[in-house]
Parts: structure tokens; sequence; C-alpha cells
């Protein structure tokens, strides 16, 4: 079954590139497994490629479905790019396969969960006003991650009065999704450093590498990539320019190489985030079996949307994550949205 599902944001939801009130995401059962696209213009994708690329996956003559890395590597060469929905049928085949074996996907990684896995909550742009009651509602998490990026005065106004209203002790991430320039940069670090904000994520467009290591030099807060780090093949020229990565399976094609990426990233010396897109509980349940690997974890995207039609992993008190012990990634339908994936 391949079905696109519109998803409802609970707010307007800003990043330096756009401003949006939903998605258009793609749903796909595999034999009993579950996986989900959520395709984006950035990364030049839609609703009808992830569709077509997942019915064209579908209806491969694919190796053993059990042996998920032979089958990542096959779809891998066959469908270039529509990362997304390469993303959808590999979590698929994970659920599939740990819910065959009775185990949930966090064992066949061979990694417990731990007990402070604890996702950041995103405060998207918007005006002042707006993103003040966001925090205000946004209580309950510890982390709070705010996006910056189309005017630099803005972005250091509203992390001084977010850190006034938070007091000193809340944890604070910041994230210009590439909207500042070089110069910008430098003027932000230094008051986000003073505000206790703990990294500033992909603060320079995309493969502006070269300004980037010179950020870093001298850089008080840590940098990490997001735009940067899409595959494994990307992080060799990350070593030295950035202090870590975000992994995220919709630009990665999956677990299979999210994984791969988390090995090569700890082999550089490069901390990891396991992030996400707005997304359902399928696709974030699945990034959260990722989360006993990361140093931070930012999976929210199915707190920001009004129409979840899927239940897995729990946030609970704090923003803290409880993964399901069901086999495979433990997502279930819920019950009012049985219908529509009948």
């Amino acid at each position: 079954m391949i079905r696109s599902y519109r998803l409802q944001f609970r707010d307007p939801f800003g990043i330096s590139r756009s401003t949006g009130t939903h998605c258009d995401n793609v749903f796909v059962e595999f034999d009993g497994g579950w996986g989900e696209a959520a395709p984006t213009a950035y990364m030049r994708e839609s609703r009808a490629t992830a569709e077509k690329a997942l019915r064209r996956i579908v209806a491969m003559n694919l190796p053993d479905p059990d042996c998920i890395e032979d089958v990542e590597e096959t779809v891998r060469r066959r469908v270039k790019g529509n990362a997304s929905a390469r993303a959808a049928f590999d979590m698929a085949l994970h659920d599939r396969l740990g819910r065959r074996l009775g185990v949930p996907v966090w064992k066949l990684f061979g990694r417990a969960p731990k007990p402070d896995m604890t996702t950041s909550f995103t405060i998207g742009i918007d005006t002042p006003e707006v993103m003040m009651r966001k925090v205000a509602a946004a209580k309950n998490f510890d982390i709070l991650k705010i996006k910056l990026g189309r005017d630099l005065t803005h972005d250091l106004r509203i992390m001084r009065a977010i850190r006034a209203a938070v007091g000193p002790r809340r944890r604070l991430l910041a994230d210009a999704n590439g909207g500042w320039t070089l110069a910008e940069a430098r003027r932000a670090l230094p008051v986000l450093a003073d505000l206790g904000v703990e990294f500033i994520e992909q603060p320079l467009p995309r493969g502006a590498h070269d300004e980037v290591r010179r950020l870093k030099k001298g850089a008080p807060i840590p940098i990490m990539l997001d735009e940067d780090s899409v595959t494994a093949a990307d992080l060799p020229a990350l070593a030295g320019v950035a202090d870590g990565i975000n992994i995220k399976l919709m630009k990665s094609g999956g677990l299979t190489e999210a994984r791969r990426m988390v090995t090569v990233a700890r082999n550089l010396g490069l901390r990891v985030m396991i992030g996400c897109m707005i997304e359902s509980s399928v696709a974030i349940t699945a990034a959260a079996h990722l989360a006993p690997f990361a140093d931070y974890v930012d999976l929210d995207g199915n707190l920001l949307i009004t129409n979840d039609p899927f239940q897995g992993v729990r946030c609970e008190r704090g923003g803290r994550l409880k993964l399901p012990d069901l086999p495979g990634l433990g997502v279930r339908v819920r019950a009012d949205f049985e219908s529509d994936f009948a």
C-alpha cells in the first residue's frame, strides 16, 4: 500500500527559507512493515515524486527483503535521488524484519535505549509575539531549539527575549538553516554564547565549507551542520570544518545509511544529532531507534502536527523519549485513522 496524507501543522512553521502550514507525506506498507516519506522542495522532491519512486521500488525484483543492506544497495543504485522515498522503504523493511523476529528495531541495532534520550522542541520563525507565545506553551520541554536566519537583528533580539523568559537553566539550541553570511555569523555567535546557547546549527549556506572553517576558528560555541550532512560520503570533507552533524532519514535515504553516517562521524570525531523533518510517528519512531547512538536528539516533528495518524515513540515530561517495546518500529495506526489506511 502506498498512501499520501496531508499533515496539518499546529502553527505555521517558519525557517530561514520558508513558512508552511502543512506537508504532504507518503506512507508505504510493505509485507507488514510501515515506512514514511517526508519529501521537501529543498531536496527536490514532492509528494508526486515520492509516490512514483515508491511504486517503482515496490515493483522491482529485489534481493531477499530480510537482507536489508542488499536491498538498500540495489534501490540506491537504481533509484537516483528520491531520498525520502528510499527512506520510507528502508524503514518499512526494518519494521517488517523486527515484526517477523519478534524484537524491536533497537535490539536489531544492538544498543538499548537510554533514560536521558531527550528531544529538543523547535520554535519556528515568526513574529516575536508568536514566538514568545510558543516558548511559553513549550514550558514542559527541557530543551528548546530556536529557528533563526532571516534577519540578524530579529534573531538576536528574540534570543535575548527567550533567555530572559525561560531563565538561566533552560537548555537552548539555535538553527539558522544556512541563512547567515559569514559576517553575520561572526556577530551572532558571541551573543549566543553569552546567552548560554549550546550550539549553532548550519549558520552558513550549504557548501560554504571554507567559510565555516574560518568561522569555527575561535568560535565560542560548537557548530553543527545539517544541510551539508546528507550521506556518509559527505562527512570526510566536514572533519575539521564543523564540530558535528545532523543526521536525518529523509536526507540519508533511511536507517541503513544513517547508521553508516553514525559510524563514519564517530571515526572522524564529529558529534551526532539525530534530527527530522515534520513527520508523523512512523518516521519519528524510526529515527528514535537511533537515538541511543546520538549526542543530541531533535525528534519533535510529530509534536508539531494536529493529525498524526500513527502512534509509536512516546514523548514524556521534559521531552524524554520512550521507545516502544513492540516488535519492529513499534508503530501502529491510531484507531481514529484506521479507515484511512485500510
